[in-house]
């Protein structure tokens, strides 16, 4: 999935986990920090503002992405998933000059969990919640003194080297905490040879999220990866893996249902079941 020449673009402000994992991966690109949504940033990919995007899809902790998943669902006619990769996240506390006391942490809401095991001698610790671990950190910096007393930011540290402050702790993340992040492309024609297939469902009850199951297991499509967990919503997309038998008119057959959409095809390496198989390996 490595390019050069290409613009990427990902959700912003700059020193956001999705801007460290981009760095990462596509270091010979143009990097595009799209501020606001998820939607946001796969809108500028179907504009044709952009050649790829990276979005975050499921934490080691067992966490699902869903601002995420419900902009994928959104865009899945006009969105194709080239694969998915790991990315480990660490977090650190980064506080601005006058600093005294730490009584809040503010951070991009789904960090706290990721730091349950820290944060457990942190009991009297109120949390806030931002848009962004890098807007967390930017809008510390700025803050009232009276704030930045009292307030750290979690964040990684890329946002730190970029807009200043200083760490008060380094890797306070639970162990092997890691994101899994998608790449995407523009619709393509659909990869009814790839070894796995990946299937947007947008089903209105839980009774048609099961048939799609039977349907695709009945035809020589074994399921390899569900998104659901917990109950059924009929408001979330559900996004399955099946590993392809390589019958492309059965394929065919099965994706008419209207709720049923083929948004990507990839090897086993690159997909979601792989790599949340990865998340339990103690050596990565």
């Amino acid at each position: 999935m490595s390019s050069t020449n290409q613009r990427i673009a990902c959700l912003g402000p700059e020193g956001s986990f999705s801007h460290e994992f981009a760095k990462k991966h596509f270091a010979n690109n143009s990097l595009d920090f799209v501020e606001g949504s998820f939607e946001d940033v796969l809108r500028r990919l179907v504009d044709g503002n952009a050649d790829k995007a990276v979005i975050p899809f499921l934490n080691s902790n067992g966490s699902h992405v869903r601002p995420a998943q419900e902009a994928l669902g959104h865009y899945r006619e006009e969105i194709h998933i080239l694969g998915c990769v790991p990315h480990r996240i660490c977090h650190d506390v980064v506080v601005a000059e006058g600093f005294l006391g730490l009584e809040k942490l503010v951070s991009k809401e789904q960090v706290f969990s990721q730091c349950k095991e820290w944060l457990t001698q942190w009991k009297d610790v109120k949390t806030e919640s931002a848009e962004s671990t890098s807007a967390a950190l930017k809008n510390l910096l700025k803050a009232p003194l009276e704030v930045r007393r009292s307030t750290g930011a979690i964040c990684n540290g890329l946002a730190q080297q970029i807009y200043g402050g200083t760490k008060l702790f380094q890797n306070i993340q639970d162990p092997k905490n890691t994101t899994l992040f998608l790449v995407v492309s523009r619709s393509q024609p659909p990869s009814l040879t790839a070894e796995q297939l990946l299937v947007c469902l947008t089903c209105p009850t839980e009774e048609c999220y099961r048939q799609t199951i039977s349907d695709f297991s009945f035809s020589g499509f074994p399921l390899m990866f569900t998104s659901i967990s917990g109950e059924f919503s009929e408001t979330l997309p559900c996004f399955l893996q099946f590993q392809n038998s390589g019958q492309s008119l059965t394929l065919r057959e099965l994706l008419v249902h209207k709720h049923r959409t083929l948004i990507g095809g990839t090897s086993f390496e690159e997909s979601l079941s792989a790599c949340t198989a990865n998340l339990f390996d103690q050596d990565y």
